[in-house]
């Protein structure tokens, strides 16, 4: 499933989108006009304006694609994480409940003493870290101490060793989510460096590339191309102008990106 870019990458793919554009829609009249002016003995054999003004298209379209695919990715890694942490969530909550229940069989059941016994005098720590510690403590103390105290009712009396590998599965239930958590954490953060990164590098290209696009229209006489290339304060930070191209609704890519040069 392709994710919606955000409003940031669509601000700056609709002011890509009016360089493209305008370059894809004008550039074949303005080329020979640039030709001639440029080169009035003749274009040299293998090259011509034409050429140039096409592969700055291409290149601005490279640029806001990779800036596309890279907030669509981290878009996506943001929606895995939160079935991650639910499940730490729910996680830690069945391990404590366990833990709880096991106090209150004990000193119910049995006697305050008993639950002392096994470690679960003082109350259940707040840190994820602790309570695995603690429920690693009561686990050992279960296969080990053997439970020679009277229940108070037999039916409901507590195995030990049942009792240890229920805590153990819930221990490694919150360790493996914990992880999971982290991981996410990890995956997330390298794919907002990659966005950044495609972030920083759109905002040294495409001015550089709307200036020249807006010098060479100046050059070809076509003023009024050239003002709506120009990179405005407001377009350098990413703000469309007023009639700058919206993305297209599907994919969010700059007109003419794919295609070959």
């Amino acid at each position: 499933m392709t994710a919606k870019v955000s409003r940031m990458v669509a601000d700056r793919v609709a002011i890509t989108n009016t360089v493209v554009a305008a370059i894809q829609v004008h550039g074949p009249d303005v080329a020979p006009v640039l030709d001639a002016l440029l080169f009035p003995k003749g274009v040299p054999a293998g090259m011509n304006v034409g050429d140039v003004v096409k592969a700055l298209r291409h290149l601005l379209g490279r640029i806001t694609e990779g800036l596309v695919e890279a907030d669509q990715t981290h878009t996506n890694e943001l929606a895995d994480d939160d079935g991650y942490r639910k499940k730490r969530e729910q996680s830690i909550a069945d391990l404590r409940s366990q833990l709880v229940a096991l106090r209150t069989a004990f000193t119910n059941n049995y006697d305050p003493s008993v639950a002392t016994a096994y470690g679960l005098a003082a109350a259940l720590p707040d840190d994820n870290q602790s309570l695995l510690h603690t429920a690693g403590s009561v686990e050992k103390l279960l296969r080990n101490r053997p439970l020679v105290e009277k229940p108070k009712m037999k039916g409901l009396q507590i195995d030990p060793l049942l009792t240890a590998d229920d805590l153990k599965a819930a221990a490694d239930a919150m360790q493996t989510a914990l992880g999971d958590v982290e991981r996410e954490k990890r995956e997330a953060q390298a794919t907002l460096d990659k966005k950044n990164t495609e972030i920083e590098t759109w905002g040294r290209r495409y001015p550089a590339i709307a200036d020249l696009t807006s010098l060479l229209f100046i050059l070809a006489d076509r003023p009024a191309l050239a003002d709506r290339v120009k990179p405005t304060a407001r377009r350098r930070a990413g703000l469309p102008e007023e009639g700058d191209l919206p993305p297209d609704a599907g994919t969010a890519t700059p007109a003419g990106a794919t295609s070959t040069p």
